[in-house]
C-alpha cells in the first residue's frame, strides 16, 4: 500500500533535498518539481565572451491511485559577443528526455562568482533516479503509457 499522497508531498522537500546535490526539489500542488540549473556562466574565449544559461526541470505529478506521471523540460540560452559581431540562441525542449553532458571553459560562474576554469557536468539520471527510487520505496509506481 503506498504512503498517502499528502504525506508524500509533505515529506518530499525534507527527504529529497540533500546537501551538496546539484538540484533542488519543491512542491507545486500535487507535483514534485526538481530543478537543476546546471550551467550559468560567462565564458571567455580568445576573441569572444559568451553568456550561457541552461535549465533542466523534472516534474512528477502524483495521482490519487498511487501512481505518478513524469515530464522533463530543458531551456538553453546563449548570447555571444566577439570581434566580428554577436549572436544569440534560445531553445526549449519538453517531454521525456535523457541527457548527459560535460562542458569546460574559462570564465565566471554566475551562481558562485568564481572566476577561472569552469566545469559543468550534467546527467538527467542524477535527478530522476533518486526521486523514482524514493517514491518506489514509499509504495508508489510510475503510471503506464495510458494510465
Amino acid at each position: 500500500m503506498p504512503t498517502d499522497k499528502q504525506t508524500i508531498l509533505a515529506l518530499a522537500v525534507q527527504e529529497l533535498n540533500q546537501p551538496g546535490q546539484p538540484w533542488q526539489a519543491s512542491i507545486e500542488g500535487d507535483t514534485i518539481v526538481a530543478r537543476w540549473r546546471w550551467m550559468d556562466a560567462n565564458l571567455f574565449g580568445l576573441v569572444t565572451i559568451t553568456n550561457e544559461v541552461r535549465d533542466y526541470t523534472f516534474t512528477v505529478t502524483l495521482r490519487d491511485n498511487g501512481t505518478w506521471k513524469e515530464h522533463d523540460a530543458t531551456k538553453d540560452r546563449t548570447l555571444s559577443i566577439g570581434l566580428t559581431g554577436g549572436s544569440g540562441k534560445f531553445s526549449w525542449q519538453s517531454g521525456h528526455t535523457t541527457a548527459k553532458a560535460f562542458e569546460f571553459g574559462i570564465g565566471q560562474n554566475n551562481q558562485t562568482g568564481s572566476l577561472g576554469p569552469q566545469q559543468f557536468v550534467f546527467d538527467t539520471d542524477l535527478i530522476k533516479r533518486p526521486i523514482r527510487d524514493w517514491l518506489t520505496a514509499h509504495g508508489w509506481r510510475k503510471a503506464g503509457l495510458f494510465g
